[in-house]
């Protein structure tokens, strides 16, 4: 299970949030998770694919942001934390 309290370095936990839609008569979850000295983020939401499946979007800020999609909330922060692991190595 990913746990916040091991975000990688520089990384902090901005929101993560679990809203009823009254609308669509369901529950969906949002993160932001920011690096502390820049303007990067990386964001997940649900959406609803070509298949009328909800899954989750994983992408961050900058240019070619699309990190994929997950079918649960955690395989998508398992993909945000690779992602922030890799920025971290690469500076």
């Amino acid at each position: 299970m990913i746990s916040e309290q091991n975000l990688p370095t520089g990384w902090v936990l901005e929101t993560e949030r679990t809203t009823h839609d009254e609308f669509m008569g369901r529950e969906y979850t949002t993160v932001l998770y920011r690096q502390e000295h820049t303007r990067s983020t990386v964001y997940l939401n649900e959406v609803i694919d070509g298949e009328n499946v909800w899954k989750y979007n994983v992408h961050h800020s900058g240019h070619d942001g699309d990190l994929g999609t997950a079918a649960d909330l955690e395989t998508a922060k398992q993909m945000a934390f690779a992602f922030m692991n890799e920025s971290v190595t690469s500076v």
